[in-house]
């Protein structure tokens, strides 16, 4: 059997090493345009801060792969599959033949619909390559704008913030993280952030980036300007869809799979950031990992596993904050459990006697209880002392 698997990142990798536990001798190959092996590509914030060094975030080295049998090849793109004769082709003209294909082939940055986006400083924030490129510009521009105010906003600002920086966090919405967070919460957080040197611009939308070829400041809808030399990028992703059409895949916001990560096509498989299951795309670590096992296991043609989303949890990597969200927060319909004491902040939110959602700030050591709460569907006895 003959496994071909693009793209390198935790699901693709994933998926390989969940093949090769299933089957001992079948040929696996992975192909990625990326020239970096496998790395945790959620510690790059830490190379972003200059804290560690990218070679200390590639997972496995040479050795590993050899073990499993298992070849990467970088530098290296898909440009067209032909899923009848099963075949796909890349852009050097070379061709490989495949009996089951997985697309982990990931996400790119969302460029917000804004005049002036293709200006020198305007930095994108998704791999290794993107970091170097922030890490170079910044060394001529002090005041820094960092658009989006979600998880990973946040995290860049906090490195960009120790490098010395002058940085500002601008989000459209009037609140940080108000996917994950109740305004209560949202508030916190911004005054802790506050207190670490991010500044903070929210509820405004930006019309424009001023400059001529390299950025000089933006311009917002209400005509107010904000001088800067330099705009990351964080306002979400964009699955990588472009494969699709050659191969007669389905696709919506995503690559359509089933619970067993397969597409319409048989023997082609999704996972990871390019993926939709069910109308959701997950993009998140976690269920990549998870999504890749799935598809790697079945990709062997055993129906050995359904894809059961776990639940969706985020966590804050800034050192000093802890801050964690995950299941059901809405209050509708909700029993609410609250404490808001000496800088910890928990909400717990009960339906049908079960803990189904939490926001916590400030209390690492039930934050690490939290998920197993929701997991594991405790009642609400198990809050005993965490509630006012």
């Amino acid at each position: 059997m003959k496994y071909l698997i693009l793209g390198n990142g935790i699901a693709g990798i994933s998926a390989a090493i969940s093949v090769r536990e299933h089957d001992v001798t079948g040929e696996i190959s992975v192909v990625t345009k990326s020239p970096m092996p496998f790395y945790y590509r959620i510690r790059l914030i830490e190379y972003l801060a200059k804290k560690t060094p990218i070679e200390k975030l590639i997972a496995y080295g040479d050795a590993y792969y050899d073990d499993k049998e298992i070849k990467v090849t970088l530098n290296k793109e898909a440009v067209r599959i032909d899923s009848e004769n099963k075949k796909v082709e890349f852009e050097d003209g070379s061709v490989m033949t495949y009996d089951r294909l997985l697309l982990a082939t990931g996400a790119r940055p969302r460029y917000p619909n804004i005049e002036g986006m293709d200006k020198k400083g305007i930095l994108k924030f998704r791999g290794a390559s993107d970091s170097d490129e922030i890490i170079r510009h910044i060394e001529i521009c002090d005041r820094v704008v960092v658009l989006g105010g979600g998880i990973l906003g946040i995290e860049a600002a906090n490195s960009l913030v120790n490098s010395g920086k002058d940085v500002t966090v601008i989000e459209s919405a009037d609140r940080l993280l108000h996917r994950q967070l109740d305004r209560e919460g949202s508030d916190i957080l911004q005054k802790t952030l506050e207190e670490k040197n991010i500044k903070f611009i929210l509820g405004k939308t930006i019309k424009k980036v001023l400059g001529d070829k390299s950025v000089k400041g933006i311009e917002f809808e209400d005509g107010t300007i904000f001088d800067t030399g330099c705009v990351v990028l964080s306002a979400g992703i964009i699955p990588r869809l472009e494969l699709c059409e050659s191969g007669g895949i389905e696709f919506n916001k995503g690559i359509i799979v089933d619970e067993h990560m397969e597409t319409n096509v048989k023997g082609i498989f999704a996972a990871g950031d390019a993926a939709e299951y069910k109308g959701t795309l997950y993009g998140l670590w976690a269920p990549s990992k998870e999504q890749g096992e799935v598809a790697g296991g079945n990709m062997t043609g055993i129906k050995i596993r359904n894809y059961n989303p776990t639940m969706p949890e985020v966590r804050l990597k800034v050192t000093g904050i802890s801050l964690f969200s995950g299941g059901n927060i809405d209050e509708n319909g909700a029993v609410v459990y609250r404490y808001n004491k000496n800088g910890i902040y928990r909400k717990f939110f009960v339906r049908d006697n079960r803990i189904v959602g939490a926001i916590l700030i400030g209390d690492m050591k039930t934050s690490m209880r939290a998920g197993h709460f929701i997991r594991s569907k405790e009642g609400p006895e198990a809050l005993d002392g965490l509630y006012e």
